[in-house]
């Protein structure tokens, strides 16, 4: 059959949201694709009745439009992801994000949605407020108090503590993500674990909120560190009635893991708040991508039309770029003893514990924290480009 006589089919399993005043989200809900659409896209897609070809729906769309695009935009983009039926193709359900290795679910959908209402009330907007301001006040006075103590404390006893009271407050941080995407509506998945950067995290499923408004996603991806901000607080006021050198080593911790989720160059709960903040999804590529865009412009004389948003775009790849050759800088060359015997330091460190020579605390511990996530990035980009090497060549080698 010639392409003009196609008659387009859309899925029954789709849903639109909007995501700004210029695009919208479309949700292929059987095989959990969730793909980004200009509203010129999802003009012609309500056109689209089950009646009317190609070559109907180009006379109808205009502006110069043709069967030719339009097929490719419907079968060619849409088809693969399930969004327009294609009988010649076998759509996949979406992977698991690739940043995110051998990920598994810890607490299920069902057992969240039995304690989210419980906790919804501390959503309200004079209550979160409220706590916030509270929360910070008892953290910023509390731990500033005790900060050289906290630093230099022997945790060689209380790494039980540590792990049971730390295990808590992730687990929280992430109930903070799917009360908040329960609150607005949206539907959560489960909070599982995995690998990110080598180092375990623990995850939530509120991909479901590419459906609401864009200050209620900026919530959604906040309430973690809103909850662990809360029980920070909590364990530095028990720490105080009781005297309780533990818990305010937690608080500190978890007051540093905070901040670290800030980054809006990780892919941390600041990277996902500024993504909603500018609307743009997959921030890294895009970014990585239109800074490309304007070297080439700049350097190889290529005109393009320059925006605005192109340069901020820019920008944060280039601020990401420059963060990450200031840190192997500092490594390599202003501090390549750490890099180079890390090994040997951390062998040493560990018998030094083993025959009592060397104390376990936060002080002693934060001399390996660079040179850990140096060799990390190290082995994370050689793997990478392992891959890119035998999905290149990995066929020519077989045959």
């Amino acid at each position: 059959m010639k392409k003009h006589l196609l008659i387009p089919q859309i899925s029954e399993d789709i849903t639109y949201h909007q995501f700004s005043s210029d695009s919208y989200f479309v949700h292929q809900k059987e095989y959990n694709h969730r793909i980004k659409i200009s509203n010129e896209l999802y003009q012609l897609l309500q056109k689209i009745d089950g009646r009317k070809n190609l070559h109907d729906l180009a006379i109808e769309v205009g502006d110069g439009c043709d069967t030719e695009f339009i097929y490719a935009i419907l079968y060619e983009n849409l088809g693969k992801y399930g969004i327009i039926k294609r009988s010649d193709i076998k759509v996949h359900h979406k992977k698991k994000p690739s940043y995110l290795k051998l990920s598994f679910i810890v607490i299920p959908p069902k057992i969240i949605s039995k304690i989210t209402p419980y906790l919804k009330f501390l959503f309200q907007p004079k209550v979160m407020v409220s706590l916030l301001i509270m929360s910070l006040v008892v953290i910023i006075f509390g731990i500033i108090d005790k900060y050289q103590m906290i630093m230099t404390m022997d945790m060689e006893t209380s790494w039980l503590p540590l792990l049971i009271l730390g295990f808590l407050s992730v687990t929280l941080h992430e109930f903070g993500h799917v009360t908040a995407t329960d609150y607005f509506g949206a539907t959560h998945g489960g909070i599982g674990g995995g690998f990110y950067l080598f180092s375990p995290v623990y995850f939530a499923d509120v991909t479901d909120i590419w459906k609401l408004r864009p200050r209620q996603r900026i919530i959604v991806n906040m309430a973690g560190i809103y909850f662990e901000l809360l029980i920070c607080s909590l364990y530095v006021i028990i720490g105080l009635i009781f005297k309780s050198n533990i818990l305010y080593l937690v608080g500190l911790l978890i007051f540093l893991k905070t901040l670290f989720n800030l980054n809006p160059f990780l892919r941390s709960d600041g990277y996902w708040v500024l993504t909603d903040a500018v609307g743009i999804p997959n921030l890294y590529r895009n970014s990585s991508s239109k800074l490309r865009e304007l070297s080439k412009a700049i350097f190889l004389k290529n005109k393009i039309v320059i925006t605005l948003r192109d340069i901020l775009l820019a920008i944060y790849a280039l601020i990401n770029y420059l963060l990450l050759v200031a840190f192997l800088y500092y490594v390599v060359i202003l501090d390549s003893h750490s890099f180079i015997f890390f090994p040997i330091n951390l062998l040493s460190y560990i018998l030094g514990l083993l025959e009592g020579t060397n104390e376990l605390n936060l002080e002693s511990l934060s001399q390996f924290a660079l040179p850990l996530l140096f060799y990390s990035l190290i082995i994370k980009i050689c793997i990478n480009k392992l891959k890119e090497y035998f999905k290149k060549y990995g066929n020519t080698l077989r045959g």
